[in-house]
C-alpha cells in the first residue's frame, strides 16, 4: 500500500507546496498550468514519473483502495470534469509538444484504471473534440493515448469481470440437476455454500491468485502461484465472502503436497485427474500474454499443470487461452477461434471443436465438472448467444457445475462483447466488482 497516497487522498495531507485534495479542484487555469506538482497525485498510475521523482507510483492493493473509496471515485469524476474545462478553455496545448499531452496521458491511464473505461473514454472523447486533428496535429501525443485507452483495455475487464459474474450467477444451483431449478435470470442467494447474491466461488477466487502473482512477478512463479493458492484455501484471502468455499479434489490434494513437501507440478493420484479446476480461472494467462497467442498457451499450460497432472486440461486451457487473447486483440470470435484450433489437439477437444452449436439444443450437452465437458457447455452457450448476458444465463442454466461452466462462458463472452457492454445489473450486484476490475487493468 502507497501510505503517501492514502495519506493525501483519505487524511487529507497536503502536498510539498501547500496544496490538498479538495483545493486542486478550486486552482485557476494559471495554477493549473504552472503547478506541476500535483498531477501525479490527483491523477496516479503504476507508472514512475520522470518529471516528478517523488511522486507516488500506484501497486495493485493501492489501487484497488481507490477504487473502493467513494470519496476518491467522486473526487477523480471532479478532477476529470475540471481537466476538460481547463483544456477547453485554453488552447495553447494544441500543437505538437506541449507538456499537458503527458498530463492527459496519465488521466487516460489513471481513470481507466480507477474508475472505469467509459469515463476514460468520453475524457479522451473529449480530449480529441477539443483538439480537432490530433493525429495530424500531435501524432506523438495521439499515438501514445491511442495506447492507453485501446479496446483490448474494455474487452480485458470484459473477461475478467466477466469471469466473476458467470462463477456468481452459477453459484446457487451448482450441483443441481439440469430443468431442476428455476430459471436463472439474475443473482440469487443460497445453493450449497449459502452465498449471498452476488457472492463468487473458487473460480474467481483462484484467478485473482493467478492474476496477483502474474502482476506482482511479472511473470509465471509457481511457488508464489501455489502459495496464494495455499493461502486462499487455509485463511479466505481472495474469496467475496471471508471464507474459501468450492474447492475441488484436485486442488485440494495437490495443494496439501504442496504444503507437505514443497512440489510444484500436480502428480497423477488415480483415474479422476481432468477436471475443470485449471481451466476456470485460466483468462488472467491469456490477458498478461496478450501480444503472443504462443506465450498465452504457453503460460496457460503452466499455471494448469501446477494442480492437475492430466493433458486434456493442459490442451483445453492452451485452446481457451489463445481463443481469449485472441479475441482480446480484436480478432472476430469466428476467426480466433479457427486459428486457435490450427493445432494438433487430441480427439477429445478436437471432436468438440470440429462440432457446429450454432441452433442446437443442449440435449448432448453435459455441463459435468469434466474439462472437456465444462469446455463445451461453455461454447455452446456462446455461440447460441447475442450479448454477454445471454451467454452466461445460457450456461448457468444448464446446470450441474454451473459456476465453473457460467465463469468459462463469461470469460469468452466478456472478451466478445466488451465490459461496457455488461449489464450494469451484473456488475454493480457483484460482490468485489472494483477489485475485479481494477486487476483487470493491471494486466492489461
Amino acid at each position: 500500500m502507497q501510505m503517501r497516497l492514502k495519506l493525501f487522498h483519505e487524511a487529507k495531507a497536503p502536498l510539498a507546496n501547500g496544496n490538498r485534495r479538495d483545493t486542486l479542484l478550486f486552482l485557476s487555469d494559471e495554477e493549473f498550468e504552472s503547478n506541476h506538482g500535483f498531477i501525479q497525485w490527483a491523477f496516479p498510475t503504476n507508472e514512475k514519473s520522470y518529471h516528478n521523482f517523488t511522486a507516488p507510483t500506484l501497486d495493485l492493493e493501492s489501487a484497488i483502495w481507490l477504487a473502493e473509496n467513494q470519496e476518491f471515485v467522486t473526487f477523480l469524476e471532479n478532477m476529470t470534469v475540471r481537466f476538460l474545462e481547463f483544456l477547453q478553455r485554453n488552447r495553447h496545448w494544441v500543437k505538437s509538444h506541449d507538456h499537458n499531452h503527458l498530463r492527459i496521458s496519465r488521466a487516460l491511464k489513471s481513470i481507466r484504471t480507477l474508475h472505469s473505461y467509459e469515463l476514460a473514454n468520453w475524457f479522451y472523447e473529449s480530449v480529441l473534440k477539443f483538439a480537432g486533428d490530433a493525429e495530424r496535429t500531435m501524432p506523438k501525443a495521439y499515438s501514445i493515448w491511442e495506447q492507453k485507452l485501446s479496446k483490448f483495455h474494455d474487452l480485458s475487464a470484459g473477461s475478467f469481470v466477466g469471469l466473476g459474474i458467470g462463477d456468481a450467477l452459477g453459484a446457487p444451483v451448482e450441483f443441481c440437476g439440469r430443468g431442476s431449478f428455476p430459471e436463472v435470470t439474475e443473482y440469487l442467494s443460497g445453493g450449497k455454500f449459502d452465498l449471498p447474491a452476488g457472492a463468487w466461488t473458487d473460480d474467481t477466487a483462484m484467478s485473482l491468485c493467478l492474476a496477483q502473482s502474474l502482476i506482482i512477478h511479472d511473470g509465471f512463479e509457481a511457488k508464489d502461484l501455489l502459495e496464494r493458492f495455499s493461502k486462499w484455501l487455509e485463511f479466505g484471502e481472495n474469496t467475496s465472502t471471508g471464507i474459501s468455499v468450492g474447492v475441488g479434489q484436485n486442488t485440494l490434494r495437490t495443494l496439501g503436497t504442496f504444503r507437505r513437501n514443497g512440489t510444484l507440478m500436480a502428480e497423477k493420484v488415480g483415474s479422476k485427474n481432468d477436471g475443470n479446476g485449471s481451466l476456470m480461472r485460466l483468462t488472467a494467462a491469456a490477458l498478461y500474454a496478450r501480444n503472443s497467442p504462443e506465450n498465452a498457451r504457453n503460460l496457460a499450460s503452466l499455471q494448469s499443470r501446477t494442480t492437475h497432472a492430466s493433458d486434456i486440461a493442459d490442451e483445453c486451457c492452451q485452446f481457451l487461452a489463445e481463443l481469449i487473447c485472441r479475441i482480446a486483440q480484436g480478432q472476430e470470435y469466428a476467426d480466433a477461434k479457427r486459428l486457435s484450433m490450427n493445432h494438433e489437439w487430441s480427439y477429445p477437444l478436437q471432436s468438440i471443436l470440429d462440432t457446429p452449436y450454432l441452433d442446437s439444443l443442449p440435449n448432448g450437452i453435459k455441463s459435468s465438472g469434466y474439462v472437456v465437458d465444462t469446455l463445451q457447455s461453455a461454447l455452446w452457450a456462446v455461440e447460441n448467444s447475442n450479448s454477454f448476458e445471454d451467454a452466461v444465463l445460457k450456461a448457468v442454466n444448464l446446470g450441474d457445475d454451473a459456476d465453473t461452466v457460467g465463469a468459462v462462458a463469461g470469460q469468452i463472452a466478456g472478451a466478445i462483447y466488451g465490459y461496457a457492454k455488461i449489464p450494469n445489473k451484473f456488475k454493480n450486484g457483484l460482490a468485489k466488482e472494483r477489485q475485479l476490475y481494477v486487476t483487470s487493468q493491471f494486466l492489461s
